[in-house]
């Protein structure tokens, strides 16, 4: 007594001999989970069309259509269905039209029973192994999909926070420049407007990141002639014709570095237009960032104006502005480089 445990796979037999048929009707349901059973080519096909059997054992001689023209039309819906080909003939022509037909097993009447089943349990194992593949390339895709749009959810949200923080900062931007209209004290007016180029600068960048794609790192050059532009319009009133020039590479730098840069940027041309050109005859202002390597950059600002004391150290200084530059450098694992022999020159060299 056979056992066989079933293979998990759909079968179909077909074969116009009953005595036949019944005999192998016997042999094979009990190999498979789910069975069908034709009488010819025909029904066959029909069967095929709608149930889609994994696996098909075919005889070839056949009236209304034979097994080899049944296969023809099967293998131009699915061409990689598994086919076991039984027949009492040994024609030269009917095995090279199956093997063209890219059939699986090619067995000569009367059949070795060990040998079929063997050779079903080969195509079974195939069957079973490519139907797991599939599904778990169906589970990967699934997950691809949820993960898709879990993380598109994500970036809304995070350009919605992104956009939030850009409105509250220009907020507290407008407060501080009604509080500036209300106060007299020129040294106290000129504070406020600091404070509120500062945090304009931070805003800026939750500006660049809600516009752009990327929403974990700033588009730098875009950012640097914004914020420029920006206080230009600041000190108008003061210096009119101070033109700028830019030689900043298309980079896109961290938040940890991009923050602390822009406002470096920030306080040296604020201490440009207000100390570097003495005259209203305007100047030039350079802000630079070249890449040395993948991750190694320099960030220069400079002036033509009228320069600084040599003896004037940055580290040293009491200045609110350059203790802030001389923090930011620090934040960033910087190097702070100046030189005042032409107008005034910063370098900061970092790594990202």
């Amino acid at each position: 007594m056979e056992t066989q445990l079933p293979h998990q796979i759909s079968m179909m037999f077909v074969e116009d001999n009953e005595t036949i048929r019944g005999l192998y009707e016997k042999r094979l349901r009990r190999r498979t989970s789910t069975f069908f059973i034709a009488e010819n080519g025909q029904e066959g096909l029909d069967i095929y069309q709608k149930h889609t059997p994994d696996l098909i054992i075919t005889d070839i001689s056949m009236p209304i259509m034979n097994g080899l023209e049944m296969i023809r039309q099967i293998k131009q819906l699915t061409a990689d269905v598994q086919v076991i080909v039984m027949s009492a003939y040994s024609i030269k022509e009917y095995f090279l039209e199956a093997i063209n037909l890219g059939v699986n097993g090619y067995l000569i009447k009367p059949v070795d029973p060990i040998k079929l089943y063997a050779l079903i349990d080969e195509l079974a194992g195939n069957i079973l192994l490519k139907k797991a593949l599939a599904e778990k390339e169906i589970r990967r895709r699934v997950a691809e999909k949820n993960l898709k749009r879990s993380l598109d959810e994500k970036e809304v949200l995070l350009k919605e926070v992104h956009h939030r923080v850009k409105n509250n900062m220009q907020i507290i931007s407008s407060i501080l420049t009604m509080q500036e209209r209300l106060v007299d004290d020129q040294k106290l007016r000129t504070v406020l407007a600091e404070s509120r180029n500062r945090i304009r600068s931070m805003a800026l960048i939750h500006e660049n990141l809600y516009q752009n794609e990327n929403l974990a790192n700033i588009q730098f050059s875009n950012y640097v002639k914004s914020l420029a532009g920006n206080l230009a319009r600041t000190y108008h009133d003061q210096q009119r014709n101070v033109r700028f020039e830019y030689d900043v590479e298309d980079v896109f730098l961290p938040l940890d570095t991009g923050i602390p840069c822009g406002l470096i940027i920030n306080e040296l041309i604020s201490n440009s237009f207000k100390h570097a050109f003495s005259h209203a005859n305007g100047g030039l202002i350079k802000i630079s960032l070249i890449r040395h390597g993948k991750k190694e950059f320099t960030l220069r600002v400079s002036d033509n104006g009228v320069g600084m004391d040599n003896s004037f150290n940055v580290e040293d200084s009491r200045s609110l502005g350059m203790r802030i530059v001389h923090k930011l450098v620090q934040q960033i694992d910087g190097k702070l480089e100046y030189d005042f022999s032409e107008g005034t020159k910063y370098d900061i060299y970092f790594k990202i």
